[in-house]
């Protein structure tokens, strides 16, 4: 039986291993414990129809996972829309979406509609700048800590081995490190561990656990997010402003989570990593007193923040802010990479797992596995200027899709 070893314990390693498992001896490795890195602190809004609207199909494929999960272990899905607003300037390109959307080969999950934001009143704030609102019906969300516990019971069901607290150094090749070569497994803190394929699994840290053997143009930024105490009305759907580059939803316990896009050192989004990634930056602030009261009906600019949330182990993005999934050609054999994911990993956890069992085992996967290979960069550098997953940016600022 086929050996591998899955560095990082993740959404991207979770769902690789427990789609190999059937077939395959697994042992996935992480540095810390299993699932206490970036995927533990996601905000677990399932938007994979918004935030991957060019592939229906890896979306329907990630959201239908999660409706087949639902009452497995601890997890529980909960159907919601999302709602964004739309300025005036933006009807057209707003209108577009919408047609594209459901005019897509193979329809997605989802019947993307264009109505008037009125339709949302008890939503959007009186003064709200919108004239319409796009609504994506088939999305939700749920607890990702449930779900990553679920996740790894599974695996352990299936024969996964896991071995946290344990620090993979580099992989280890048969004859050097250039394309021809294949992978012979990892060597870690605490010695080797033989393996047939090796899937690099590890979010930000994955350029250097690949450092000897293949360049990826991958870098760290991170999330900011805060609780809020607001007053929700029953059933009020997930949203989210391209614009102010944020994203909202209720909580089971009636709070409203906010989150925004973070690039270390502050709102020019274009410094160095600080010494300590766990900052809260000025822009969440400015977004929760200045701006989101007048987006949101259920948002007063004096509304308590519970507590701050940001990921101290940081998220990773791309030149593109899309994730690579690929065993590329210059890669010795039997190496997938899984990572990069620009905050829009856990929505898409099955798909991952699909695609990265595609690439080792040769199998078709139910959607393309073109929109994440590695050969779309020019530059293998990682020193790329940061990219918003927003296809609008909030002026003024840099990063801009």
């Amino acid at each position: 039986m086929t050996r591998v070893a899955v560095v990082g314990s993740g959404v991207a390693g979770l769902s690789t291993a427990y789609r190999l498992a059937p077939d395959h001896d697994v042992v996935v490795l992480d540095r810390d414990a299993i699932g206490n890195g970036t995927s533990s602190r996601a905000s677990g809004v399932i938007t994979t129809p918004v935030d991957y609207p060019d592939q229906p199909a890896w979306s329907r494929h990630a959201i239908e996972f999660f409706r087949e999960l639902d009452g497995t272990g601890v997890f529980e899905w909960t159907d919601r829309e999302y709602v964004r607003g739309v300025r005036p300037a933006d009807v057209d390109a707003a209108r577009e979406t919408a047609t594209s959307n459901n005019d897509a080969e193979e329809s997605s999950a989802t019947e993307v509609r264009l109505v008037d934001a009125d339709a949302y009143a008890d939503v959007f704030d009186a003064e709200a700048p919108y004239e319409k609102a796009l609504v994506w019906p088939g999305t939700g969300y749920f607890d990702v800590d449930e779900f990553l516990a679920t996740m790894r019971r599974e695996c352990v069901r299936r024969g996964v081995e896991f071995r946290p607290d344990t620090t993979v150094e580099s992989v280890r090749v048969t004859d050097g490190a250039v394309a021809g070569d294949e992978v012979a497994g990892v060597e870690t803190e605490y010695g080797s561990v033989d393996a047939d394929a090796v899937v690099a699994a590890a979010g930000s840290a994955t350029p250097d656990l690949l450092a000897d053997v293949l360049r990826v143009p991958i870098r760290p930024f991170t999330w900011n997010v805060a609780y809020l105490e607001a007053d929700l009305p029953d059933g009020v759907p997930m949203g989210g402003d391209p614009v102010l580059g944020a994203y909202w939803r209720g909580t089971r316990d009636g709070r409203l989570l906010v989150g925004i896009e973070h690039q270390y050192g502050g709102s020019d989004r274009a410094t160095a990593p600080p010494e300590d990634p766990r900052e809260i930056g000025d822009e969440l602030d400015r977004l929760l007193r200045e701006e989101l009261p007048g987006i949101l009906a259920s948002v007063d600019a004096d509304a308590p923040v519970v507590r701050y949330e940001c990921c101290p182990m940081a998220d990773a993005t791309t030149p593109d802010a899309k994730p690579i999934i690929d065993a590329p050609a210059e890669a010795p054999d039997g190496l997938v990479v899984a990572a990069g994911f620009h905050g829009a990993g856990v929505m898409a956890a099955d798909s991952i797992g699909t695609a990265v069992r595609a690439h080792l085992t040769g199998e078709p996967a139910p959607f393309s596995l073109s929109p994440f290979t590695l050969d779309r960069f020019e530059s293998r550098d990682a020193d790329f200027p940061f990219r918003t997953m927003f296809r609008q940016s909030v002026p003024g600022r840099d990063g801009g899709a």
